[in-house]
């Protein structure tokens, strides 16, 4: 995916391809961009004259991922990380560090945030057109079987999968969308028993926003039903959206504050407000988010626009995974405050 987008976009070369499997990555190279040196390490390639380049996108399992954007970082390239960018918080806070060090930009893989519902609830918030945001209830069902050979198995064997590997997708967003930040948190986790996985793969938590806001989330990898179920409703003063698709179908609900007292006290769909679709633009999931979140890349490494979806914005909602498990422990409320205080980063 990384190749198509890297060599479909314009103004962009894609210089080369590393892999420790160097047949797949040829495979790549051929549908892409043929001609493009194909190498099995990160080391020989930053030595190769033939694959010189400006950043570098690191495309690999979590537990590689401080060990490869130190080495990319000190051959001077900017650095565009899959998430999560490290398990690990302290190494998390070296790669920043090393990254502001180095005077390069360090962004992470948080590509949801390009979809086009999440930009439009974004502009929604940021706009006020509905008055503040009050609640939220965000809900992802779906039965990902860890064995079928088309997904990453390193999840298989991880503490928590749903919180590293997807929950913080999510949590993610509400924080963009919202632009909010959590103020505390209370989570529980837990596996069911037909589980694919050995750890955790239920996750329910409950936000408090800085502002005010509450946001209630329950997302799973082990579901019952294998119908993908995807339901993201936010509510404002003046009406809410509702996003029914993991990555579209986004309607508008105006409120009539005064038809609460006409009708029925329990509405049906035909004796409520009507919802209105909202016109998103087309995307092709996973490729075209994705985009977005590459251009943000070029125009830093051009000095055109100062990124957003950086390591230090990563860094933030890593924390409330970090939360999420510490409320494991204590049983009670995580304060945001309290763990960011513990965090050490050296100024900018």
């Amino acid at each position: 995916m990384w190749a198509r987008v890297i060599a479909e976009t314009s103004g962009a070369t894609l210089a080369g391809l590393v892999d420790q499997d160097e047949a797949r990555a040829r495979r790549a190279r051929d549908d892409f961009a043929p001609g493009a040196p194909v190498r099995h390490d990160l080391a020989s390639a930053l030595a190769d004259t033939n694959m010189d380049a400006d950043a570098v996108v690191i495309a690999t399992p979590p537990a590689t991922h401080h060990r490869l954007v130190r080495r990319a970082l000190a051959h001077g390239l900017h650095v565009l990380c899959e998430k999560p960018l490290s398990e690990d918080l302290d190494e998390v806070v070296d790669l920043i560090a090393r990254a502001r060090a180095a005077r390069r930009h360090l962004l992470v893989g948080m590509n949801f945030r390009y979809l086009p519902s999440s930009q439009r609830i974004r502009r929604y918030v940021l706009g006020g057109h509905l008055g503040a945001p009050s609640h939220a209830h965000f809900t992802y069902h779906r039965q990902r079987d860890g064995n079928r050979n088309d997904l990453n198995d390193y999840v298989m064997s991880m503490a928590h999968p749903m919180l590293l590997e997807q929950s913080i997708h999510h949590f993610d967003l509400l924080r963009y969308c919202y632009d909010a930040e959590v103020e505390s948190l209370v989570c529980d986790t837990w596996r069911p028993s037909w589980s694919t996985y050995a750890g955790d793969c239920c996750v329910s938590v409950l936000f408090r926003f800085e502002d005010g806001m509450r946001a209630n989330y329950l997302g799973t990898w082990t579901a019952a039903w294998n119908r993908m179920d995807f339901r993201w409703r936010s509510d404002f003063e003046r009406g809410a959206l509702i996003q029914r698709e993991q990555f579209d179908d986004l309607v508008r609900v105006d409120f009539d504050r005064g038809l609460g007292l006409r009708g029925p006290n329990f509405k049906g769909e035909d004796e409520a407000e009507v919802p209105v679709a909202e016109p998103l633009e087309p995307c092709a999931p996973f490729v075209d988010d994705t985009r977005g979140l590459f251009a943000e890349l070029l125009g830093a490494v051009r000095g055109e626009s100062d990124p957003v979806t950086t390591g230090g914005d990563h860094l933030e909602s890593l924390l409330l995974v970090q939360a999420c498990i510490e409320s494991l422990g204590s049983g009670g409320w995580v304060e945001l405050r309290e763990l960011r205080d513990r965090i050490s980063l050296a100024p900018a």
